[in-house]
């Protein structure tokens, strides 16, 4: 399904739910059903036919037919088994114990206990600036789960404990009975079947059930959405009640405007630290205590972030509302709380606090080191290569055009857009450059808010796709600033149709099928002459060797070649390689004038062999 099609369902069902609140409730009480439907059909009709098959056996003695159609149904049974036994990872965190939490704990046990949601089994405290209540079923799809609620030091120590127990309380909403039981056990189902599919993409093949899946769960997320985005209403209701709207109100603010603040004061610092520190700082989390505690950004800046959130349009994808709307449902006004005088994180783990920061940092460093090392190292290599460029440069030393592109993006990266400029500039009529200069261009300029950088972007954005998707994007940014809500309702569109159709593209650009079309392959002679020379350098192995193109609906400007091989006598007759590593290793090495693939002859391939023969120009090396 793609996104257009996901979002023209949404604008049909949502009225319905609207319309009929309790009608649309049966359709997606239908909907969740079916999931489960469908693993008792597959569960069953396996254990089905392998009693029919037994039975058969018993009473016609026909044994050796039954035991190769039993083979085959054990296999099947397998396989169905296979897919459905998919492991859930738990949640990472630091596991929290009454000794060094016990307020927290005591307060999850008293919300739990008045929402009529689930025990709690596990608190787990993180470095992030979240929280959350996740459950992770310990038998898979078949359920079971265990139930963890997540919390981030560095927002526990950005809000105050009432605060914090509003947005603990809004976590565990998801999870309550009583009156909310449909909408939260929809939000539930919604996660579970989330979590399936992002483990089954990481499973090699594809298995019965993850096409059902493929096919059901944009279905379900579709009909799902309107409940689960009024359960993020009644989540806040839920926690407003447990606390008060008030203070779930400047929950949400506080959350806003602190993480912004954290990420400006704290972690930009860091990255900064990035070229300079060769690993990643000891007590990154620790150091970020304190500035989350009482750092502010200017009222001016505090206040423009509410705005611009209150007055954002809601993402038409995503089951959150946007701030203003949960405020106005809370009936609640946009206002910047007070530092708190003492945070939750002062509150609930009070003196294991320094112990559990000093845990969580050593935790950071850890699953960071690495990365961190090798972006070090890059970074330095780049300084110094600046500096050999710009000494040159400036000299008076003349420059390749490659070596002039690599300094204007370095002294981008590393000095600033302003100064790469002139450098993008004398690139514009380059033949290799030209195109990623002038969106450069366009770039410096628009992130600088000179309209004349939309002009650069649209050329480029015209001739070459793979640029539209950041053009785009870059257009918006600039329009938000401007305040151009109308525009950025315009640009959100016209992304949402090109990512639709970069799927598209991606989908028939991935492998080459028998019902695809194929065409002569249109190169033009000096294309064709420096490819046949490459295709006769005696370390390819190449026999004959035919070209095509195939037929592609989206981006035709930029060719797909097809280019079919038959290996020498020589390589044929070699047992040191395997054909497919053969032709795996003439895919890396032959340069084709555009995207393609490279396919070795054989009966995998008859079709795509008899598909050239029927064009007389295919064959272009080895004829005769």
């Amino acid at each position: 399904m793609t996104r257009e099609e996901f979002l023209a369902r949404l604008q049909r069902q949502s009225p319905l739910a609207e319309a009929n609140p309790a009608g649309y409730k049966r359709r997606v009480w239908f909907w969740a059903l079916l999931g489960y439907g469908f693993i008792l059909l597959l569960l069953l009709g396996t254990v089905g036919l392998m009693a029919v098959t037994l039975a058969v056996g018993i009473f016609t003695r026909a044994f050796a037919i039954i035991f190769k159609l039993g083979a085959v149904l054990a296999v099947f049974a397998w396989r169905v088994l296979r897919s459905l036994w998919v492991k859930f990872d738990p949640p990472e965190g630091l596991r929290l114990t009454p000794t060094e939490a016990a307020p927290l704990l005591t307060l999850l046990s008293q919300q739990t206990a008045a929402l009529q949601a689930p025990p709690v089994h596990r608190v787990l405290l993180t470095a992030e600036f979240n929280a959350a209540a996740v459950q992770a079923p310990r038998l898979g799809i078949f359920g079971w789960p265990r139930n963890y609620v997540l919390v981030g030091l560095p927002l526990l120590q950005a809000l105050s404990p009432e605060q914090a127990a509003a947005v603990v309380a809004h976590e565990l909403g998801h999870l309550r009975g009583g009156h909310g039981r449909f909408g939260a056990w929809i939000y539930r189902v919604s996660q579970t079947w989330t979590q399936l599919t992002e483990q089954l993409e990481q499973q090699a093949g594809s298995s019965i059930f993850s096409r059902f899946t493929s096919w059901y769960v944009p279905r379900f997320n579709a009909w799902s959405h309107p409940v689960r985005r009024t359960d993020e209403f009644a989540a806040d209701a839920a926690a407003a009640h447990l606390t008060s709207a008030q203070t779930m109100a400047e929950a949400l603010c506080a959350v806003l405007v602190r993480d912004a603040t954290l990420d400006k004061l704290h972690w930009d610092v860091v990255s900064a630290s990035l070229a300079q520190l060769p690993a990643p700082p000891a007590d990154a989390i620790s150091r970020l205590l304190p500035l989350a505690k009482t750092g502010r950004l200017s009222a001016a800046d505090e206040q423009t972030l509410l705005t611009d959130a209150c007055e954002a349009d809601p993402d038409l994808f995503s089951t959150h509302p946007t701030l203003g709307e949960r405020l106005a449902a809370l009936g609640q006004p946009a206002v910047v709380p007070a530092l708190p005088a003492t945070t939750a994180a002062e509150a609930w783990l009070g003196p294991s606090l320094p112990a559990l920061a000093a845990t969580l940092d050593a935790t950071w460093v850890s699953t960071r080191a690495e990365l961190w090392q090798e972006r070090h190292a890059v970074l330095r290599q780049q300084q110094e290569r600046l500096r050999e460029l710009s000494s040159r440069h400036e000299t008076g030393s003349v420059l390749s055009s490659d070596e002039l592109w690599e300094l204007a993006d370095l002294t981008e990266d590393h000095v600033s857009g302003a100064e790469a400029l002139p450098l993008f500039r004398q690139l514009t009529d380059d033949a290799r450059w030209k195109l990623a200069a002038r969106f450069s261009i366009g770039r410096i300029l628009t992130n600088a808010d000179d309209a004349e950088g939309l002009t650069w972007m649209k050329e480029v954005m015209d001739v070459e796709p793979n640029y539209v998707a950041a053009g785009l994007a870059l257009q918006e940014a600039y329009y938000q600033r401007r305040g151009n809500r109308e525009q950025v309702r315009e640009l959100s569109a016209v992304q949402l149709r090109h990512a639709d159709t970069l799927d598209e593209a991606m989908a028939e650009r991935e492998a080459v099928r028998p019902t695809d079309t194929m065409l002569p392959h249109e190169l033009t002679a000096d294309e064709l002459r420096e490819l046949l020379t490459e295709l006769a350098l005696p370390e390819y192995g190449i026999g004959r060797a035919w070209l095509l193109r195939k037929q592609v609906r989206h981006f035709t400007h930029k060719p797909l070649y097809v280019l079919l091989v038959a290996p020498s006598p020589i390589v044929r007759s070699r047992k040191t390689e395997s054909e497919s590593t053969w032709v795996q290793s003439l895919a890396a090495k032959i340069n084709l004038p555009g995207e393609g693939f490279v396919i070795a002859t054989g009966k995998d391939y008859a079709w795509l062999e008899k598909a050239a023969r029927q064009h007389t120009d295919a064959e272009i090396f080895g004829a005769g």
